[in-house]
């Protein structure tokens, strides 16, 4: 019998899947801009760590995904106060602010998940 996947894991995973699908979405919105061809690089990123995460029981998906969207976050923040304003920015920093959290406390936790 399997075991259920932490909830903090599963929030973060299916964020991760669906962040990482609108990152590559502005593309389609915004073919012109730049910066809009860097964060689908990162919505790549993002979707294959929210599949690790979805499909992986060890700390190594927990740490990418916790360092990962924090530099992802920063980044966001300067390109809509520098580059781009648009939604996708602020949802994307959202997405981030509960990921990491997510991610660390489940980093945190006593009971060790060993890497697979």
């Amino acid at each position: 019998m399997s075991e259920r996947m932490p909830a903090p894991r599963r929030v973060a995973a299916v964020l991760m899947l669906v962040s990482g699908v609108t990152h590559v979405a502005q593309l389609y919105f915004y073919p012109a801009n730049h910066s809009a061809w860097g964060a689908s690089i990162f919505g790549g990123i993002y979707f294959a760590l929210g599949l690790y995460l979805r499909f992986s029981k060890g700390r190594a998906a927990l740490w990418l995904t916790a360092i990962l969207p924090s530099i992802g976050g920063a980044l966001g923040v300067w390109r809509f106060l520098h580059l781009h304003r648009n939604p996708f920015s602020v949802f994307h920093v959202a997405v981030d602010l509960v990921v990491v959290p997510c991610c660390i406390y489940l980093l945190s936790r006593r009971k060790a998940v060993t890497d697979e």
